[in-house]
């Protein structure tokens, strides 16, 4: 069928499984088609004009069925959108210029996205490729925002003398996750996830000066390698369980050196960070290279002549690798480069390990930067161990790497202080002697405090709570008593740690109800995880009988279990060879070891209980809704109905409350079309129907409900919200990194990064006040909270096998029990130089108190 008129072509039903076309060409503007099955090339091309096809514009494809993919020649400001394509993908040629094109919401069962000298502003959106890749060829300002890539046997994302904002795509098993290449630089990639590729993010060939920043790399052979490409800045990523988690190699050094490598988590790779080649003049600050397995930083470069001869710089990384760098002198004999001589003065490569002493929070927490933290996983490094007189935060003497390396200027620990803030009364008069009737203004001095009371008659009666009050003394008289009290409402608390799990494999996810832990553990098959439980009361541990049957990490780490009295709920998957065919949520009864399934989808998340209903997260509608299932009655109900998508689901009692995501899509004329995410809380009453958006800052998330409160992050900070009062409360005050808000009654914790480590924190609502956890330089992360019990998942207890580390996280739980007053009474003494004589009377007082909680002024005589 060839079509020639602006017109709607759509299928009755707009059901594409039941009317299926052999041929499509569409040839003109302002066309529209849905609803079909096409089995042969959908093409979309203006006439043929000469040797050219003439332009068209305004064209929509949706909702069809593409059985042998589409194709475009000099078509633009058009959309693809909804379909679902089984074979060859989606092709677009031409037009190049200021034009836009939107690719969305395909799914891709086998085949690729590819745009040739297109319209630079096109915008390819949450599409599927099943087995298949995205590539830009000759054109720039392109916007690859959310698609899901996996199995293409070359590259995830590639670039080819173009140029791209790419975030927020998943890229699994491909060759090459994210490749620019060939004059492709300048490019921003973030917040994108790369799990098991050959090589995760890799410009090369002339495409520097790219922004990678705030991606997660797990499990490829190479998280991120620059070749050829420098000048990129390489930001805020998480490189973990890698081969090699950076390499930086090359052999020019316009195009190998000169990379910002700075605020990085780089862990549990083999290798953390490579440099080899002619690659020179980096930086590399700010990091955290931790726990890899054969070195933190290994150095094999072939030249230090001009113009190769730029100085890599480290400087306030923490290093704790039990080989944290390795500067090797070697020539290069690796199979990249042709091996040259090279004339290495002194058997060295450039390298500095400090800038100069300057003032500055350092990562480590002293009060200067200078050098590196260099400590050991088992705690014997230098800086775990050297001493620091002067408190200044930089250790009181060298350390050296090699004979050519060394720090000048090496951090040490700065450990906070953890004593208890506890009051200091004190106070002035303006007064001390004159007749009577004598007026004396008291002036509150102390400390620490919170509160005071004054008593000047000393019977028992508050006579003032000011800061200065006036007191008269109607009398003479003998003033022997003084009472200085102040008060403060920091409660003292105990908190007494216990190891929950003790075996050497890995446990995750913990939950917490009553005197039951809920947790995942991979004991079984290293790296695979299945659900436990832990009795508090009578320490024994249980395996629930789950199917997740070995499914590795990256699908368990979206496997979060919830507990409510003896019922534990999860997502559940089934696979084929370690492939996911389905999925369900599934309830466990403790008390009658009966498991139920609840629904059988694919695209269910993030289940949570309260009582006899269950909540999660479904993609059924093509977008993320909340549903509810009653266990009691059997009834399944849509909580959510509009057109945003909706994540991280939690109940408590009739209250349901999770994130809604509105995509925001703006049209600019000079760089298209762009999009972004408003994210704020959303509350569900089920006794009332009613619908609340509790947030409207457009970036909250991982809300917690518990009685009429609940918590969420908000950028960098904590906040709760009081659905009594409909007041939002900021908790934290500090402006790094926290996750993992939790709540009960009047508690809430979480993880923090303020100490450059994961510690766990805890707020008391009711005093207004923030206490440490957790103190272990390890990382603490994931905490939860029921009753005076916090768990979290613990890093600590890492340990060797055959010189390889094996991470080996545990569940620990902390007690927190408040510290009874009584345990340090108030102590109230004084001294006078006089007391007696007559009036009036000058009387000097000393006040002698210990541990004093209030200030009371009895002088009244008496």
């Amino acid at each position: 069928m060839d079509i020639w008129n602006n017109v709607s072509i759509l299928s009755v039903s707009e059901n594409p499984e039941d009317t299926t076309v052999r041929a499509f060409i569409l040839s003109a503007n302002n066309i529209t088609l849905s609803g079909f099955r096409v089995q042969e090339h959908l093409k979309l091309q203006g006439p043929v004009n000469c040797n050219w096809y003439d332009k068209i514009e305004n064209c929509t494809v949706k909702n069809n069925i593409l059985e042998s993919g589409i194709g475009t020649d000099n078509c633009y400001n058009s959309t693809i959108e909804k379909n679902v394509i089984l074979d060859s993908g989606i092709f677009i040629w031409g037009p190049e210029g200021d034009y836009t094109f939107t690719v969305s919401d395909n799914l891709i069962v086998s085949g690729v996205i590819r745009v040739d000298h297109g319209p630079y502003y096109c915008v390819l959106l949450n599409n599927t490729l099943l087995d298949g890749g995205i590539l830009l060829i000759s054109t720039s300002d392109c916007k690859i925002l959310g698609n899901y890539i996996s199995n293409d046997s070359n590259y995830g994302i590639s670039l080819i003398k173009a140029s791209s904002d790419i975030e927020n795509n998943t890229i699994v098993n491909c060759s090459v996750g994210i490749y620019p290449t060939w004059y492709s630089g300048g490019n921003k990639i973030y917040n994108n996830t790369l799990i098991s590729n050959d090589q995760g993010i890799y410009p090369t060939w002339y495409s520097g000066g790219n922004q990678i920043y705030n991606n997660t790399l797990i499990s490829n052979d190479q998280g991120i390698i620059v070749g050829n490409s420098g000048g990129n800045s390489i930001l805020n990523n998480t490189i973990s369980k890698n081969n090699i988690g950076i390499l930086v190699r090359g052999y020019t050094i316009d195009g190998a050196g000169n990379n910002s490598i700075l605020n990085n988590m780089i862990s549990n790779n083999d290798i953390g960070t490579l440099l080899e080649g002619d690659s020179s003049g980096n930086l590399v600050a700010n990091n955290r290279v931790e726990l890899n397995k054969q070195y933190g930083v290994y150095i094999k470069q072939v030249n230090n002549e001009a113009p190769y001869d730029g100085t890599n710089r480290f400087y306030n990384n923490i290093f704790n690798n039990t080989v944290n760098i390795f500067n090797d002198t070697g020539n290069y004999t690796g199979n990249y480069f042709i091996s040259k001589a090279t004339n290495i003065s002194g058997g060295k490569n450039n390298v500095s390990l400090n800038t100069s002493k300057t003032s500055g929070t350092n990562i480590a927490g002293g009060s200067y930067l200078g050098g590196n933290f260099w400590a050991n996983p088992d705690g014997t490094g230098f800086s775990q161990t050297c001493n620091d007189w002067n408190k200044d935060g930089i250790g009181d003497s060298i350390y050296t790497v090699s004979a050519y390396d060394i720090d000048y200027l090496p951090l040490v620990s700065m450990p906070g202080d953890q004593q208890p803030v506890f009051p200091v009364a004190e106070f002035s008069t303006n007064v001390s002697n004159g007749y009577v009737p004598l007026s004396v203004m008291f002036t509150d001095l102390s400390l620490n405090a919170t509160s005071r009371v004054w008593d000047f008659e000393n019977d028992g009666i508050i006579d003032s709570t000011n800061k200065t009050p006036v007191h008269v003394y109607p009398v003479s008289g003998t003033f022997s008593k003084l009472y200085p009290v102040v008060a403060s409402d920091r409660p003292q608390y105990t908190l007494t740690e216990a190891q929950i799990t003790k075996n050497k494999s890995n446990q995750t996810n913990p939950v917490i109800y009553g005197d039951k832990i809920v947790f995942l553990d991979d004991r079984n098959v290293s790296g695979y995880y299945n659900i436990y439980v832990y009795d508090l009361s009578t320490s024994t541990e249980t395996q629930i009988p789950t199917n997740i049957s070995y499914l590795p990490y990256y699908y368990n780490s979206d496997v979060w279990p919830a507990i409510y009295s003896d019922r534990i709920v999860w997502r559940e998957y089934r696979n084929n060879n370690g492939r996911v065919e389905s999925s369900s949520i599934h309830v466990y009864n403790l008390s009658t070891s009966k498991k139920t399934p609840i629904i059988n989808s694919t695209s269910v998340y993030d289940p949570d209980i309260y009582g006899d209903r269950v909540v999660w997260l479904d993609y059924r509608n093509g977008r993320g809704d909340i549903y509810m299932y009653n266990l009691s009655t059997g009834r399944e109900t849509r909580i959510t109905t509009n057109e945003s998508d909706q994540d991280d689901p939690a109940i408590y009692d009739d209250k349901i409350v999770w994130r809604d995501r509105k995509k925001i899509v703006w049209y600019d004329r000079h760089r298209g079309y762009s999009t972004w995410y408003k994210d704020d809380i959303y509350m569900y009453n089920l006794s009332t129907s009613t619908e609340t958006q509790i947030t409207t800052s457009g970036s909250a998330s991982n809300p917690k409900i518990h009685g009429n409160r609940l918590v969420y992050l908000n950028g960098s900070h904590i906040y709760m919200y009081n659905l009594s009062t409909s007041k939002e409360t900021r908790i934290t005050t500090t402006n790094e990194s926290k996750s993992n808000p939790s709540i009960y009654g009047d508690r809430i914790v979480w993880a923090d990064w303020c100490n450059r480590n994961w510690d766990i924190y805890m707020y008391n609502i009711s005093t207004n006040t923030e206490t440490q956890i957790t103190t272990n330089k390890s990382d603490q992360i994931h905490p939860a909270i029921y009753g005076d019990r916090i768990i979290w998942v613990d890093s600590r207890n890492g340990y060797r096998v055959n010189e390889l580390f094996q991470g080996n996280q545990d569940i620990y739980m902390c007690t927190v029990s408040v510290m009874d007053p009584s345990l340090k009474p108030p102590v109230a003494d004084f001294f006078a130089n006089v007391t007696s004589g007559n009036a009036p009377l000058k009387a000097l007082f000393t006040d002698n108190r210990k541990a004093a909680k209030s200030q009371n002024c009895g002088a009244n005589g008496n």
